[in-house]
């Protein structure tokens, strides 16, 4: 059985992209080669310094399931402690979307470092031979950049100044899908245990086109989902019945929309502009049963014969796609979204775990 999927369809690689090779349109990106190896400088005191984290590439969620993880790989990431709390901290992985790496995730990195956070920002494509996935989401599994989550917080658990319990994801656009299937019941208890979840997640404007059709989250982890009202890039209202059929299981999720928001809002640096990508807003969602097999949308039953490419196929063929999504912020939107994030993880992080004296 073949389950090459959830890479591809919704990853929209519906055909290889004619978009330039800078398909994002010359927006600010990180140097890759810098991130990988010299400290970064986020203020007079506080500097990142490169480390590698250990991940691999499943090619699909029922591989994770399986324990089928595929090539292993050495990211690239910055990690910065704070110099205002004591050890161990608090952490928060920051995962990039499809254009990788930019001045926005560093931005983020700085306000919750300065806040008392260790802050680990990934790169996870250049180890893997990508520079971006705009132009064509199939260069990299959905499913990998779930795994990529899962083992930043392995990597992060075997620091003796980091505490295990208190480990929140903040990814957006891609990283954002990747945090919240990372998040997902079936994902988390797979790769780290059950009972051993992450703790806060925070999913800014994700794809939310491919879910557990279960829809519980690891029973430790708390979720935000941050969504632009006007998206054209991914589907609001996947997510909205993502997070509601999170709720239902009781699962503690929530989902913010801001007004007249695009996709990436939260790029102060980028005022809205249209970029060649692809999109599929009126695709079915893609639902699996919890060991990773597909839902037959006909019968709403798990089909084993079922296999990824009917997706792809299905996608094109009823001429779902279309080229052409909107991203940047515009008035106050990006500071609105830090301070959502920074309210949300003090929330859900700031309290250390307790000791057993205590």
């Amino acid at each position: 059985m073949s389950y090459k999927l959830i890479g591809t369809a919704l990853a929209l690689a519906i055909v290889s992209s004619s978009a330039t090779a800078d398909p994002a349109g010359k927006i600010g990106s990180v140097d890759p080669a810098v991130f990988a190896t010299n400290p970064l400088s986020l203020s007079d005191e506080l500097v990142a310094q490169p480390v590698l984290v250990p991940s691999s590439t499943p090619a699909d969620y029922a591989n994770i399931l399986q324990g089928d993880l595929g090539a292993p790989v050495s990211l690239t990431a910055q990690l910065a402690l704070p110099d205002m709390a004591a050890a161990p901290y608090a952490a928060i992985i920051i995962v990039p979307g499809s254009g990788g790496v930019g001045p926005h995730h560093i931005v983020q990195m700085k306000m919750l470092v300065e806040n008392g956070f260790a802050v680990l920002v990934m790169d996870p494509f250049t180890a893997r031979g990508i520079s971006e996935t705009i132009s064509d989401q199939g260069r990299l599994p959905f499913s990998a950049s779930a795994y990529d989550v899962l083992a930043a917080t392995k990597f992060l658990r075997t620091r003796e100044d980091i505490d295990p319990k208190r480990i929140g994801v903040l990814g957006s656009s891609r990283g954002g899908t990747g945090a919240l299937m990372a998040a997902s019941k079936p994902v988390s208890e797979a790769v780290l245990g059950e009972g051993a979840g992450i703790a806060s997640v925070v999913a800014g404007y994700p794809w939310c086109g491919a879910q557990f059709k279960s829809g519980a989250l690891a029973d430790e982890s708390q979720l935000l989902i941050l969504q632009g009202d006007r998206d054209n890039w991914v589907s609001v209202q996947q997510c909205q019945a993502a997070a509601q059929a999170a709720r239902l299981t009781g699962s503690n999720v929530a989902i913010h929309l801001f007004h007249k928001a695009y996709h990436a809002f939260d790029r102060e640096d980028v005022s809205p502009r249209d970029i060649e990508a692809y999109t599929a807003l009126s695709f079915p969602i893609i639902y699996l049963d919890d060991d990773g097999t597909f839902i037959n949308w006909r019968t709403d039953e798990a089909d084993p014969t079922i296999e990824g490419d009917f997706y792809s196929k299905y996608l094109v063929e009823g001429g779902f796609a279309q080229k052409g999504v909107t991203i940047g912020s515009a008035g106050d939107q990006a500071k609105e979204y830090r301070e959502e994030v920074l309210d949300f993880f003090t929330a859900t992080l700031s309290s250390p775990t307790p000791t057993e004296s205590e």
